[in-house]
């Protein structure tokens, strides 16, 4: 699903101007992109929880071609939802 894809249905199911729905969609990557470099669980009430994991960088070679490739530091998110299906 593409950003616009996701505004489009973010205001569908709630109604919000499609301008809302992109500033509502922003801060909440901005609040995460900053929470997540501390670790912090972002809850948001009645929906659930993204929980940030880092990663450290490493460096793999590959067995046949032996390059080196160095991976850098990353942070994924796991969302633990509220909601029952």
């Amino acid at each position: 699903m593409t950003h616009k894809e996701f505004i489009s249905e973010v205001q569908k199911v709630s109604g919000l101007d499609k301008q809302v729905c992109a500033t509502l969609l922003s801060a909440t990557v901005k609040l995460l992109a900053e929470e997540g470099t501390e670790q912090i669980p972002v809850e948001f009430e009645g929906l659930g929880t993204f929980v940030a994991t880092k990663h450290p960088e490493y460096i793999e070679e590959n067995p046949e071609t032996h390059v080196v490739t160095l991976y850098p530091p990353r942070i994924s998110y796991r969302f633990q939802s509220q909601m029952e299906l």
